[in-house]
């Protein structure tokens, strides 16, 4: 059997403040990498198409996220005979239940789409134009939030030539080889691939957006996200796309789409005078500045250990040239550590009164005016344990 596994495209995604024709620009990245995996994922003529979750952003996305949704999964549907299974994400699940999750909007219409909002197992055969079609089963682990459903026994079904497990959770490793020594997510609930991985065909997980192996010989993977979408972008630095594979020959691979260039720069990066502070900031900045390859990029200078109080001379004349022609520039200060005066322990020291504060101010004042200030402010309760000292 052939298939393609997707995840995490996170349709209707905002980020910054470029636009392109009055829309976000970083939205209409996520749409353009989304109909580039589509494309993929048609040329490959897979049998079984799956979603790992996280089809949306969220479940209040704009009509072009929802557009772009139902365009793709119809050319899924009329440009191959493969079955799509689309489960719920984290993010597209509904938190209450006035709102729909919008992956629902594929329902009904579609032949051979199954939205999967709560755990269940899906059967058919492939290819059927055989023969002896194969018998698939996909048991389908979405994430589920309004809910608190059965538990359910994480079994293959023993009547199916292919098991696959799809799954918008956290993973971990424990068998040698591993690609994930460590789990993702809260150890209790985190799958344990090394454990799994050979009673299923397929392991296709979503969440974790990077591609990612989880065992060096089965088809157990992170499909990992279609664009740089995550809260930490500048971490995301490897290919994206749809994972492809064939469970006859065990062989997988990730079929790349394009994204937005994107640029993670430090003072290592450029020739400068040694010590990090305005001056050699502002000549890197110059040098940025005449990267004509830069304009449709997403940039990052980072700075460690810069002086705070070297910031005033910074040139921000080039960092406003910089943020006006990328899709985003990002100067990053990390400022050095400074000395702090040590003041100890606030809770073990006794609040000033009011009354303390009004003696201290009048020190040097006639002993008149003390008495009228401290009468008009209806202290004499406050003051008779406060030892006025007058100079003699």
């Amino acid at each position: 059997m052939k298939g393609a596994a997707l995840a995490d495209s996170h349709l209707g995604f905002r980020q910054f403040s470029d636009t392109t024709e009055g829309r976000n620009t970083r939205e209409i990245d996520t749409e353009k990498a989304w109909y580039a995996a589509i494309q993929k994922t048609i040329a490959f003529k897979p049998d079984l198409v799956t979603f790992g979750g996280d089809l949306f952003h969220h479940p209040r996305v704009s009509d072009y996220a929802k557009q772009a949704f139902l365009i793709g999964i119809r050319k899924l549907v009329t440009e191959t005979n493969a079955h799509i299974i689309i489960a719920q994400g984290n993010h597209d699940g509904a938190r209450t239940i006035e709102v729909l999750t919008p992956i629902a909007l594929a329902e009904g219409f579609f032949d051979r789409v199954h939205i999967v909002t709560e755990p269940k197992r899906i059967r058919f055969a492939v290819p059927l134009d055989v023969a002896y079609p194969k018998k698939v089963s996909v048991a389908c682990f979405p994430y589920v939030a309004l809910k608190d459903g059965p538990d359910y026994k994480l079994e293959p079904d023993p009547d199916a030539d292919i098991n696959v497990l799809l799954i918008h959770a956290a993973v971990k490793g424990s068998s040698e080889g591993d690609r994930l020594p460590y789990f993702y997510g809260s150890a209790d609930q985190a799958l344990d691939i090394g454990r799994e991985a050979d009673r299923w065909d397929v392991i296709a997980a979503g969440d974790f957006h990077q591609f990612t192996r989880l065992h060096p010989e089965r088809l157990a993977f992170y499909s990992g996200s279609l664009e740089r979408t995550s809260s930490n972008i500048w971490a995301e630095h490897a290919p994206k796309g749809v994972v492809l594979y064939d469970t006859d020959t065990g062989k997988m691979e990730l079929a790349e789409v394009p994204n937005r260039p994107m640029k993670d720069y430090d003072l290592g990066d450029f020739d400068h005078p040694p010590g990090v502070g305005a001056e050699e900031v502002n000549g890197c900045l110059g040098i940025l500045t005449t990267h004509s390859a830069l304009k449709d990029t997403i940039i990052r200078f980072r700075v460690d250990e810069f002086p705070r109080e070297e910031r005033q001379h910074l040139d921000w004349g080039l960092v406003r040239k910089l943020k006006s022609t990328s899709t985003h520039f990002f100067l990053d200060l990390r400022f050095a550590k400074t000395e702090m005066a040590d003041l100890g322990d606030r809770r073990e020291n006794k609040g000033i009164s009011l009354a303390d504060e009004a003696i201290a101010f009048l020190k040097d004042d006639p002993e008149d005016v003390r008495d009228c200030v401290i009468k008009y402010l209806d202290l004499e309760a406050e003051v008779e344990d406060v030892e006025v000292v007058t100079e003699q």
